[in-house]
């Protein structure tokens, strides 16, 4: 058996795409805890959650969307960037937008790691884990 990420985290609103994805992160085998977070601010809170208790898996990788309520994606990048605990985790920015200001908007987030298009298919996943985990999958 090969390894595992610990946890990863999907932040989208689409709870649809939110069923999918970690539909297919369980049948791909790649992740010990998937958790999941309707927008920016529900991540937040989790990673406040994962520096409070020890016990809750704090992830190796979020899935992002950009169009949320309440917090969007890029409003989460700019709260994430100033925390004690932005390094080390794998942010991919998962969005339909083809719009080129998002794109370059995106390029400004020393955080994000990279900026893959809905819908998060296997072959991506497998791209991203191989990119960022090679030890994984």
């Amino acid at each position: 058996m090969s390894e595992k990420l610990n946890c990863i985290l999907l932040v989208d609103d689409d709870t649809t795409t939110n069923f999918f994805n970690e539909y297919m992160l369980k049948k791909m085998d790649v992740s010990t805890h998937i958790e999941v977070a309707l927008n920016g601010q529900e991540a937040l809170d989790y990673m406040d959650a994962c520096e409070k208790d020890p016990s809750k898996p704090k992830p190796d990788m979020i899935l992002l969307d950009v169009n949320m309520p309440v917090m969007n994606g890029f409003e989460f990048l700019e709260a994430y960037q100033d925390r004690s605990d932005a390094d080390g985790i794998v942010i991919c920015m998962l969005t339909t937008s083809l719009h080129e200001s998002d794109v370059d908007k995106a390029k400004e987030f020393n955080a994000l790691s990279d900026y893959i298009h809905k819908p998060l298919s296997e072959d991506s996943l497998k791209v991203l884990i191989e990119k960022y985990f090679p030890k994984v999958g």
